[in-house]
């Protein structure tokens, strides 16, 4: 979704030649079809005809400027009947009031908000109304298919003032239509309920903090065993936390709060010293990049604690549906999920998901992610009025299901990401001991001689290993010292073809 508004005065760059040929001067909008058909570049004067884009030949509306195939796509008007018809008819609807066609006053419109891909119309903003915010003075007018403009006023049904009040816990709002023919069962229930969402919040509450401490506890027994297999699993496990890249984003700026030395004793950065693009490059290279991230104050735990969020929070943002957004939702490529003001539909919440923006959407309708779960366990309890008289008991249990529900959803994103770790240092272990000789006799289970003291680790005596079940003893013997060998020993038994 765009607003109409952020795309007036952007330059058109043409794709096949990337020359800026002109910038936007208008929107052209369609009643009739509520979709917004194109862009008024060249206004008509005295001396020159309009000339305009249409929609369909645009290929992206990016944050900072329009993208066309090339300088064709901008036509005279009059080659395109329907924008021609609406050029012609001058209407302008900055500035017409918006009214529901009871006589409800839903404030002047100042722009709206559309499609990125087909144009059609999602909402608009106005200013003042019965809806206004307090802090604004805005609200967000949901588009309808019946929109009518007028010359000083657009009505829309009333049906809109529907859309536009916000249902305030979703399913649970819902369900207070139904309260007058629950009110024999719905006081005993209700407070039976209260206690059990509470109950069901401090425990979510509660597993965000268990979880917490699990991916402590995986980082610090995980930390142990890289004591053992050395400083190349160490750097497996960061990356598998944090990406190279988003490592190398970090440091650049910070000041190191240790010195950075590589094995053979080499410095690549001293302590107090402020990291630059080159010394994190260097590191990289180095294969010490990780401890150059914890050096500039990187932390694993910040985003495992991230991931745990967005977990939570992918898992209950239907609480969101229904709530009015406080403030704009935007994608990472700067599209709008949700308006301010706006209330949040399905179609929002589709969108959230798609670009992993559920975390921005909660918190824009007021909600953290342990709220929004705990709204998600009430919701849970008040399903259906039928089933809130039949037994508080069976509502009990289904809010404990959503719970245990919650917390497998924690324990399978825990057990991801341990699993990832444990096989990614394997696999850095194996790459480090092939070539290397074992230190002992690898035996297998029926006490076969798979690899004997001194010879050479490959990758048959790697899967034979895994297969008897001892890969862990193979890899706990690896000779690492450092040969010290002759010139003559270093020497292959023949002269090479391309010596002098």
């Amino acid at each position: 979704m765009r607003k109409g508004k952020e795309l007036i005065g952007k330059p058109i760059i043409t794709y096949d030649s990337g020359e800026r040929i002109n910038s936007i001067k208008d929107l052209i909008f369609d009643e009739n079809d509520n979709s917004l058909l194109g862009f008024l570049v060249v206004e008509k004067g005295w001396l020159n005809q309009a000339k305009v884009l249409p929609l369909y030949l645009v290929k992206a509306l990016g944050v900072d400027a329009i993208i066309v195939p090339s300088k064709d796509a901008i036509a005279p008007a009059r080659e395109h009947e329907n924008i021609n018809r609406i050029l012609a008819e001058r209407n302008v609807l900055n500035g017409t009031r918006i009214m529901t066609t009871d006589g409800r006053d839903l404030g002047k419109l100042i722009d709206f908000y559309f499609d990125e891909t087909s144009g059609a119309i999602e909402g608009y903003e106005t200013s003042g109304g019965i809806f206004a915010d307090a802090y604004s003075g805005r609200s967000f007018v949901p588009a309808t298919h019946t929109l009518k403009i007028g010359e000083d006023v657009a009505f829309v049904p009333v049906e809109t003032i529907a859309l536009m009040e916000e249902q305030v816990g979703g399913i649970k709002a819902a369900m207070q239509t139904a309260s007058e023919k629950l009110q024999a069962t719905a006081q005993v229930a209700g407070e039976r309920l209260q206690d059990t969402a509470q109950v069901a919040g401090e425990k979510f509450q509660a597993t965000a903090q268990v979880a917490g401490g699990h991916f402590q506890d995986t980082a610090q027994i995980a930390g142990q065993k890289l004591q053992a297999a050395g400083r190349a699993a160490n750097t497996t496990v960061t990356n598998v936390v944090v990406d190279r890249s988003a490592q190398k984003a970090f440091v650049i700026g910070k000041m190191a709060q240790f010195p950075v030395k590589v094995a053979n004793g080499i410095q690549v950065v001293s302590a107090g010293e402020i990291i630059n693009t080159r010394v994190a490059e260097s590191a990289e290279r180095l294969e010490v990049l990780d401890e150059l991230y914890r050096s500039a104050g990187g932390s694993l735990t910040e985003p495992l604690r991230d991931r745990l969020g967005n977990a939570i929070a992918g898992f209950t943002v239907e609480q969101a549906q229904g709530r009015r957004a406080q403030r704009d939702v935007y994608t990472p490529q700067g599209y709008i999920i949700a308006a301010q003001g706006q209330i949040v539909t399905q179609h929002a919440l589709d969108r959230a998901k798609a670009t992993h923006q559920e975390s921005a959407l909660l918190d824009a309708v007021g909600l953290s992610a342990a709220v929004a779960a705990q709204s998600q366990a009430g919701a849970l309890a008040t399903t259906t009025g039928d089933r809130l008289k039949t037994t508080t008991v069976d509502t009990s249990e289904r809010v404990r299901e959503g719970a245990v529900n919650m917390w497998e959803h924690v324990k399978e994103t825990a057990n991801d990401l341990q699993g990832r770790s444990k096989h990614a240092i394997e696999e850095k272990r194996i790459k480090g001991a092939l070539g290397r000789p074992t230190t002992r006799v690898i035996l297998d289970r029926n006490d076969e001689v798979i690899l004997n003291v001194g010879e050479l680790i490959n990758h048959k005596a790697i899967d034979a290993a895994r297969e008897a079940g001892i890969l862990d003893v193979l890899l706990d013997s690896v000779y690492t010292e450092t040969p010290h060998l002759s010139i003559d020993e270093l020497r292959a038994p023949e002269k090479g073809r391309a010596a002098f």
